[in-house]
């Protein structure tokens, strides 16, 4: 009998920006759209614009960034937070609710969340730098969250309307 060894412990590969994103809307959709399919239809471009891009464009402002599997983690805690403690029944616009949860979760906690994504990215560079080679980093799924929630803002800019005032000649 041969003995093996221990392989390292499997580890998941991180989501994909578009996974990430599919996954946090579906998270939305089932704790807070269950049963009304229709209004999370009606509602998801506001939820994709502030509440599920609205983190990243922080978190890319500030010049960090976190795993994808962390940003989930942070993203659903808070809104698990939110049902647990918030008044729900008297929610009048629920995208608008959920905008003010999690950036309310930020205000308070966005300094933790800093100095988190600032460790990581030293210990990151750091363990590069020793191991003295360049590896292949893979697509930062939060950067392309934050690059998302930029062309959504980009096409909302209104564009000016063409004169149409005649020049005269002198």
């Amino acid at each position: 009998m041969k003995f093996r060894p221990k392989s390292a412990p499997q580890t998941r590969p991180q989501p994909t920006s578009e996974a990430l994103r599919n996954d946090l809307l579906d998270f939305l959709q089932r704790k807070f759209y269950q049963g009304h399919p229709v209004a999370f239809a009606k509602d998801r471009k506001r939820l994709l614009d502030w509440v599920v891009l609205w983190p990243a464009k922080w978190l890319n402002e500030r010049g960090i960034t976190l795993p994808g599997d962390r940003y989930r983690e942070i993203f659903m805690a808070v809104f698990m937070d939110g049902l647990r403690f918030g008044n729900t029944g008297n929610i009048t616009y629920l995208p608008a609710w959920l905008a003010k949860v999690i950036q309310s979760h930020f205000a308070v906690h966005g300094d933790e969340i800093y100095d988190e994504g600032k460790n990581l990215r030293a210990v990151l560079d750091r363990t590069l730098l020793v191991a003295g080679r360049q590896v292949n980093r893979s697509p930062d799924p939060v950067r392309e969250l934050a690059q998302a929630a930029h062309l959504l803002q980009a096409k909302k800019r209104p564009q000016k309307p063409p004169v149409k005032a005649q020049l005269t000649l002198l």
